[in-house]
């Protein structure tokens, strides 16, 4: 029953990453910047619960998978320094303003970079 769940977990995850058919993918950074403070943060916020996520259901079912474990550094790196959503999206903010040239990438890869340059 427990791995039922964490496969229902998993699917529920990976709905949330990719969205539901017919829906445009994510955004890019431009994009991103031309919303609200707040639609910016709760993206972000998606973002990384999203990764958590998955890597929940990873270390649930004591799997490895490698398109998931750097998820989990990024993740660690999170949850060990108790890194506040708040403060999540301030590094995003900061990296993009810092990166003019990486806003035509999609977000996700962006928070990947914003986070995977804080937590090192």
């Amino acid at each position: 029953m427990r791995t039922i769940a964490c496969w229902l977990g998993f699917v529920v995850a990976c709905a949330g990453v990719l969205g539901p058919a017919g829906v445009a993918g994510a955004i890019t950074g431009e994009e991103w910047r031309r919303l609200g403070s707040s639609e910016r943060a709760a993206y972000v916020t998606a973002i990384v619960d999203a990764w958590n996520g998955l890597v929940v259901v990873q270390e649930a079912l004591g799997s490895k998978d490698a398109g998931i474990t750097v998820f989990a550094e990024i993740m660690t790196c999170v949850r060990d320094r108790l890194i506040p959503p708040a403060e999540v999206h301030a590094i995003v903010e900061r990296y993009t303003e810092s990166h003019p040239g990486l806003r035509g990438k999609d977000m996700p890869d962006i928070v990947f970079a914003a986070l995977a340059q804080h937590c090192r």
